[in-house]
C-alpha cells in the first residue's frame, strides 16, 4: 500500500485544532477495527472446529484462512477513518467542560 499524503491544514479546519482532528480520526479507526473484529469473530464462530489426530501435527482450517484473507484485503481502519473525516462523513461533538 502506497503512502498517501494527508492535508493537515484541511484536518485542522474541520476540527477545532489539528490535535482534536487526529483524536477524532483515531477514535473512528478504533470503532472500525472493533467492527471488523466483531464480524470476524461472528464468522469464525460458525465454523466447525477441526479435530486433531495428533497433538504434534498442526492442522490448517482453510475456511478460517479464507475468511482471514478476505478481511485482510479490506482497507486499513486508519485509512478509512481519514477518508471519512476528510470527506465530511463523520459527525462528532465535544463534551462540555465542567465549570469550576
Amino acid at each position: 500500500m502506497a503512502i498517501q499524503p494527508v492535508d493537515l491544514e484541511k484536518m485542522a479546519r474541520d476540527g477545532d485544532t489539528l490535535y482534536q482532528s487526529i483524536v477524532i480520526t483515531a477514535k473512528r479507526a478504533r470503532q472500525i477495527n472493533d467492527e471488523i473484529k466483531t464480524e470476524y469473530m461472528a464468522r469464525i464462530s460458525t465454523l466447525v472446529p477441526m479435530e486433531e489426530d495428533d497433538d504434534e501435527i498442526e492442522t490448517t482450517n482453510f475456511d478460517q484462512m479464507r475468511i482471514s484473507l478476505e478481511i485482510e484485503k479490506r482497507g486499513k481502519p486508519t485509512a478509512e477513518a481519514l477518508k471519512d473525516f476528510l470527506g465530511d462523513k463523520l459527525t462528532f461533538r465535544f463534551r462540555e467542560r465542567p465549570t469550576e
